[in-house]
């Protein structure tokens, strides 16, 4: 399976030949599901057992090309570790003052 996965990947190549999970899910036999889980974690797995450069964007996945690519998605995980960092912190003072 994973082998299949990879063949899929390893023809989206850059940002602009982006795949989303659902095609993947569809090319797959996956079952559908709104979040498509099963397949988002098809394709992580894959990544790592082949050392795939993959990152994804709003677009899907795609293998990565060029350093713009790279730092531009490091950039928005950034964004988003740091928007989870806040509401972890606010949570945790909230609860702190909460229990007061």
């Amino acid at each position: 399976m994973s082998e299949k996965i990879k063949d899929i990947l390893m023809e989206h190549r850059g940002r602009k030949n982006a795949i989303t999970a659902k095609r993947i899910s569809d090319a797959m036999g996956f079952p559908m599901e709104d979040t498509q889980s099963v397949s988002r974690q098809a394709i992580w797995d894959t990544a790592k057992e082949y050392g795939l450069p993959l990152i994804s964007c709003n677009k899907g996945y795609f293998i990565a090309q060029t350093d713009e690519e790279m730092e531009d998605f490091n950039t928005n995980y950034e964004k988003r570790i740091s928007g989870i960092r806040k509401t972890q912190k606010m949570a945790n003072e909230n609860y702190l003052r909460w229990k007061k």
